[in-house]
């Protein structure tokens, strides 16, 4: 692995599309300087090698430790038989990191697990990302084919928003519009009790991926009232359900639903292929216990096929300091950025 030179840097989404796993929007330019602003530094690397691959990497400095390195979705190979030369790049230019993060979006197997093992790597404790479980919403077919496809109560609950008159819209961002997205937000994190990050987190991140031209807001609203939001983010033939938000009220006319297609819809003629709806309980865990289960139900309607990935490793470089970051540091560096700058840690 080398550094990105400037040239590479000025066209490095490209780079990231071109990866095996056809791109993931947490390895692009806008996410790697968002988070340079939340005390992880980027480092933007490339492999020399056939497949090139393009890799975000965050650092954070951990006092007395050194740094802790991490590929947010990453590295975007395909398989496991692509991952060791990428692993050895990212080992050889560790520079004072003790240990890497990597989570390659590598559907979960036995066989890969034992792959991810002999390679060196551990399995983290817990998953950065939520989305280790996930529902991939196909959008090749045609529309119709498309609806046909969703579970019956799904495509009778978008036609009962339509009579109802929800409108569904692309808005633009601003003050008045992230406003009111956060506050949907809210609603949802009051009724489902997960922990929510600060508007100021959310707006900046959506501001930057917006002027990428990598996400798009959109509300769906009835008789001039928003009732549910949605921040789409998309690169290559690849998009995600980000953040999404809704209120309690009006709630028998279904606006998520229709938000939900109309966003699908809109992505496609932007050649979309495939809409990650983010987070589900893993196959095994579909229980209402879950506390995925209620994003389940809703999600399902639109496909019931689940994805699970590898999730996240850890790659050791110095064993002591990680063994110290495992028993101790990494859960003080959770507690501190809660307490203190009231975030998450990664």
């Amino acid at each position: 692995m080398r550094p990105a030179t400037p040239q590479e840097l000025g066209r490095w989404d490209d780079l990231v599309v071109r990866n095996p796993d056809g791109g993931q929007i947490l390895q692009t330019r806008a996410w790697g300087e968002f988070k340079r602003a939340h005390r992880w530094a980027p480092r933007y690397l490339l492999s020399d090698q056939a497949p090139q691959v393009a890799v975000l990497v965050l650092c954070h400095s951990v006092p007395g430790l050194g740094v802790i390195e991490y590929v947010p979705k990453g590295p975007g190979v395909a398989d496991v038989a692509q991952l060791p030369a990428v692993l050895d790049g990212l080992r050889a230019t560790a520079g004072h990191a003790f240990a890497i993060k990597v989570e390659p979006e590598i559907e979960q197997s036995a066989a890969a697990t034992s792959a991810l093992r002999h390679m060196g790597l551990e399995k983290s404790r817990h998953d950065v990302q939520i989305s280790r479980a996930t529902i991939i919403v196909d959008l090749r077919a045609e529309e119709d084919a498309m609806l046909a496809s969703f579970k019956p109560k799904s495509r009778y609950n978008i036609r009962l928003a339509q009579r109802r008159g929800v409108t569904v819209v692309p808005v633009p961002l601003d003050d008045t519009s992230i406003d009111t997205m956060y506050a949907l937000m809210v609603s949802t994190r009051d009724r489902a009790g997960f922990t929510l990050r600060s508007r100021e987190y959310f707006s900046q991140y959506w501001r930057l991926q917006a002027a990428a031209g990598q996400g798009q807001l959109f509300f769906a609203s009835l008789d001039g009232e928003v009732l549910a939001g949605v921040f789409a983010t998309y690169i290559g033939k690849k998009a995600w359900y980000k953040d999404g938000g809704s209120t309690k009220e009006h709630a028998a006319v279904m606006a998520p639903h229709l938000l939900q297609w109309e966003v699908m819809r809109w992505l496609r003629t932007r050649g979309v292929e495939a809409y990650d709806l983010v987070a589900v309980p893993p196959a095994s865990e579909l229980n209402p216990a879950h506390p995925l289960y209620g994003l389940y139900r809703f999600k399902s309607g639109f496909s019931e096929r689940i994805t699970e990935y590898v999730g996240t490793w850890d790659l050791p470089i110095r064993r002591r300091r990680f063994a110290a970051w495992n028993a101790v540091a990494e859960r003080a560096a959770h507690q501190w950025a809660f307490r203190v700058r009231h975030d998450l840690l990664y």
